[in-house]
């Protein structure tokens, strides 16, 4: 559905045929009553006062005052239909937004911005709302009134109102050559109130982040650019709508000026009495008036139809993930969940998976492993149906996804990502969601499986406590653990976990994988995670590799084979974490693998071991950033980097991510330079480093440490 103003709102007023009729008819009596009374003064001074005609005068008096008393009752009429068919149209058409953009799926999200939609649902709507409650009423009164208005003129004297309206025809030119700059400029007066909105947004959720890298003065200079853009458009916009109010003004003097000089000649001609010269003069004042009135109105028109175009952009989007017209319903349990020969991509210019065919039976605990972004979330976001596949199918007992209904599926299976969002409400609200069959005993025992009914109860509040900042008033690992309570007090037969635990200290981390062993066969679990040892219990391991599934089978068969699933455990072998997750050391063995460390006799690399120290890195800090003096190495014990780059006149650009085992930062052992890239912790993580000023003390006692190093760096680099 495309909104084009007026016409598009009479699709919700047409519902309610008798408030509309109801309004249509107080506009004709208010605007006939104003249009004859001007009329009233040429029998007045014609009839009644020149010859002094008591009984004419007392019949035109009653007929004013009877005609005044149905013009108040019919202005009292129209408010009230006006205000009952204005906010049902208006309520409606937010309800019917509202639905829309619940139904669109993952992509759209992605199109558009938390600014973009808050935007249409405020700034739009309310557009809409003055022009629905206030200009189309009085375009309607006023439109209505000019044409009465005319055709009493030209009843009165049809010259003088010939003359009147070639001069009128200044009052609707200059508007309209000014309409296509102003529809323009409030369009994009509209997308820096989007942008500013969206920096709002931004500093609001990520205020730890600001505050903690210390970024206010970029947001403050960023914010100050987008309101020095809104106070240009702002300026720009007041000017235009000036120009286009104070045009027709001018034109209506003009006119005055006109109509006073023609109709004086045509009484000294005896055309025109002075009476009707009077109504005349009168009732051009009142057209005048409602002429102007209506270019008045021009800019909020335009306004509202830059918003109502707004609006359609997004009632016109479809989902790309649209529910079937019959959809299968899914019966409460199931035997398997297949992929078939699936190939999906997030664009069309690359594909996340390809040619993809995997089954997993009912009750079994199946894990997906791999590098970052050889698609193993996206698998899972695909079992999730929040995406179709571009090829292939992903079913339930034989039933594609695409034709079962959505109801049903999320019924039926629970996903907790690792991106945890919680609602603005109580812990208690969050957990239960609205669910009748949810009872006190049931939270409390989802609470106790995912080990975080203690914190809870020794809140002052407990369950009762307010989340604020969708969850940013809890740390990440009590945000996890309310997620995972939350969907298994859903019972869902399928759980569809996404890094999980990643965000959980090691003691956690351990609770919750030991109940999702006890989950086994009562549920079927579906678990993405790179952290090998949380799966090593697992029926199945799927091992994904660009897009592709490279290998399968369970722990041990796959440590046999010698591929990509025993280099990644090699990778994050050897490492040592205190159940606190504050205090991590390195086996010797572990160092040795490392091709930096290479040729270097054990002995000496058990005391390189012991010069590492533990670091602990919040969300969202970077421990490394491009064009800082490098002076440490890195090992990642546990967590997730991303490794930005700065591209000019772009900001940064995503060019790696690194997990557990991972390292960075070996050239600083030797050489003093600058940092390549910014390092950004992207969930809390645990690291080891190592200074260059301690290696060096060490490469002092021992030269042929230094010489290997340096033997090794050459051969890399």
């Amino acid at each position: 559905m495309r909104l084009k103003g007026f016409t598009a709102m009479l699709r919700y007023f047409t519902r309610h045929r008798w408030l509309l009729g109801l309004f249509l008819c107080t506009i004709v009596v208010e605007v006939a009553y104003a249009v004859a009374s001007p009329l009233s003064l040429q029998y007045l001074v014609d009839d009644a006062f020149a010859p002094k005609n008591v009984r004419v005068f007392l019949i035109i008096f009653a007929v004013l005052i009877g005609g005044g008393v149905l013009h108040i009752a019919a202005s009292l009429l129209g408010d009230y239909s006006l205000g009952k068919l204005s906010g049902e149209g208006i309520r409606q058409l937010r309800s019917e937004l509202f639905d829309h953009v619940q139904k669109q799926s993952l992509p759209f999200y992605e199109r558009y911005r938390v600014g973009d939609l808050v935007t249409r649902f405020s700034s739009d709507m309310a557009s809409i709302e003055r022009v629905v409650r206030a200009s189309f009423p009085l375009l309607l009164k006023e439109l209505l009134s000019v044409l009465l208005g005319l055709a009493m003129l030209f009843s009165i004297e049809w010259k003088l109102t010939l003359a009147v309206l070639a001069g009128s025809a200044l009052m609707v030119v200059g508007p309209r050559l000014l309409q296509g700059r102003a529809e323009a400029v409030h369009a994009s007066y509209k997308e820096a109130q989007e942008r500013f909105s969206n920096t709002i947004d931004e500093m609001v959720k990520g205020h730890r982040t600001i505050k903690g890298l210390h970024l206010q003065r970029r947001f403050r200079e960023r914010a100050g650019s987008q309101l020095r853009e809104l106070f240009a458009f702002g300026l720009k916009q007041h000017m235009l709508n000036s120009l286009m109010e104070r045009l027709p003004l001018t034109a209506l003097l003009i006119l005055n000026g006109v109509m006073i000089g023609f109709g004086g000649y045509l009484i000294f001609q005896d055309e025109i009495t002075i009476g009707g010269f009077m109504a005349f003069f009168t009732l051009f004042l009142s057209v005048g008036q409602s002429g102007s009135n209506l270019s008045f109105l021009f800019p909020s028109l335009i306004e509202s139809g830059v918003s109502f175009r707004r609006i359609g952009d997004i009632l016109e989007a479809r989902p790309d993930v649209p529910e079937a017209a019959k959809p299968v319903e899914l019966p409460a349990s199931f035997g398997s969940i297949r992929m078939d020969r699936v190939t999906f991509g997030y664009s069309a210019e690359a594909d996340q998976l390809r040619d993809v065919s995997l089954k997993v039976a009912a009750g079994s605990y199946v894990a997906f492993v791999g590098p970052s972004g050889s698609g193993k979330s996206t698998a899972l976001q695909l079992l999730s149906r929040f995406y179709d596949p571009r090829q292939g199918a992903v079913s339930i007992d034989g039933h594609d996804l695409r034709t079962v209904s959505e109801a049903s599926l999320r019924k039926l299976a629970a996903p907790v990502a690792q991106d945890t969002f919680l609602f603005n409400t109580t812990i208690r609200d969050n957990l239960l969601l609205g669910g009748a069959d949810r009872t006190e005993a049931d939270m409390v025992e989802a609470a106790k499986r995912a080990n975080i009914h203690d914190v809870i109860a020794g809140w002052p509040e407990g369950y009762d406590t307010p989340v604020r900042h969708e969850g940013g008033s809890l740390s990440g690992g009590e945000r996890q653990r309310l997620a995972i309570a939350r969907a298994l007090l859903r019972k869902p037969k399928l759980l569809l976990l996404d890094e999980v635990t990643s965000a959980l200290d090691p003691a956690t981390e351990a609770d919750i994988n030991a109940l999702l062993l006890r989950l086994r066969g009562a549920h079927t679990i579906i678990a993405v995670t790179h952290r090998l040892a949380s799966v090593v219990n697992a029926d199945t391991i799927y091992v994904f590799r660009d897009g592709a599934i490279a290998e399968s089978g369970t722990h041990d068969e796959l440590l046999q084979r010698n591929g990509l699933y025993r280099s990644l455990w090699e990778k994050q072998r050897g490492f040592h974490l205190s159940q606190d997750g504050l205090h991590a050391t390195v086996d010797v063995d572990r160092l040795a693998k490392l091709a930096v460390f290479e040729g270097i006799e054990p002995s000496l690399l058990r005391d390189v071991a012991s010069l590492f120290s533990t670091e602990t890195c919040k969300e969202g800090e970077a421990i490394v950033r491009e064009g800082e003096e490098g002076n440490k190495f890195y090992m990642i014990v546990r967590g997730k980097f991303e490794v930005a780059k700065l591209v000019p006149g772009k900001g940064e650009n995503r060019v790696a991510v690194l997990q557990d085992g991972d390292h960075f930062g070996e050239i600083a052992l030797l050489q003093n330079i600058p940092r390549t890239a910014t390092v950004r912790a992207l969930v809390p993580s645990v690291v080891l480093s190592v200074r260059r000023e301690a290696f060096h003390r060490l490469t002092e006692e021992h030269p042929q440490m230094l010489a290997a190093l340096e033997r090794t760096l050459r051969q890399r680099i």
